[in-house]
């Protein structure tokens, strides 16, 4: 019986372990190959903190001809926006990061809630250090 024991708390033990390697990293950094060399320096990203209040297919869109959304769970913005616009791709990928960040933020901030940044400066930070939406 104490074998029995064991063998289901290591099972469990697995499993939480499994399903915390697969998740989305909680704080990442946006580096877009496909942009080729960065002007600014590279935006650092709380995924778990936007999770929390905003659903999946709001960034992870995938819209069809017909403006269904066709969600596909965690994609990148570089499967479908690639770095130059073409006829197929009217949105480029840096237009389309900067829509989605800048334009929530913004919209938030017209209806007095705390926002996220919405100037350059304010994503792309010198020397790696993020300021919170609070300025701390």
């Amino acid at each position: 019986m104490p074998k029995l024991k064991i063998l289901v708390l290591m099972s469990v033990m697995a499993l939480l372990a499994a399903g915390a390697a697969w998740s989305q990293d909680e704080v990442m950094t946006l580096d877009t190959k496909d942009l080729g060399p960065h002007q600014r320096p590279l935006v650092v990203f709380n995924h778990e903190a936007h999770s929390q209040n905003i659903e999946c297919q709001t960034c992870h869109h995938d819209y069809d001809e017909y403006l269904n959304n066709n969600f596909e769970d965690g994609a990148p913005c570089a499967k479908c926006h690639r770095p130059r616009a073409t006829a197929q791709n009217r949105v480029p990928l840096r237009l389309a990061f900067h829509r989605e960040c800048k334009g929530c933020h913004s919209a938030l901030m017209e209806r007095g809630t705390p926002a996220g940044p919405v100037m350059c400066g304010q994503c792309h930070l010198r020397g790696g250090k993020k300021k919170t939406a609070a300025g701390n």
